[in-house]
């Protein structure tokens, strides 16, 4: 339920709030997620008996594109809890070569 979202939670003027109710946006990225080939890789683990992405998480470099596919994918993972270390040393990958 939109209602519920922490908004104040990502306060970056970039940051844009959006409710997915049918899920199309978590659909597409689930369909697609095999051909955005991140440049420092997934962890392997694709989602399994799930409807769409969710509980996830894409990091884009500062050149990505959004066109037909998103470009400039750096990493990904799922679960969040379970590929959070990952997250972070990607995190600070993109930080680091800025």
């Amino acid at each position: 339920m939109a209602s519920k979202w922490p908004r104040e939670l990502l306060t970056d003027r970039r940051v844009e709030h959006r409710w997915d109710e049918p899920k199309a946006a978590g659909r597409w990225f689930l369909t697609n997620l095999r051909s955005l080939r991140p440049s420092r890789g997934g962890d392997g683990v694709f989602p399994q008996r799930v409807d769409a992405l969710w509980d996830s998480y894409l990091l884009f470099d500062r050149t990505a594109t959004w066109d037909d596919t998103p470009s400039g994918v750096l990493s990904w993972g799922y679960t969040l809890l379970r590929t959070r270390a990952q997250l972070l040393r990607d995190f600070q990958f993109a930080i680091a070569n800025r």
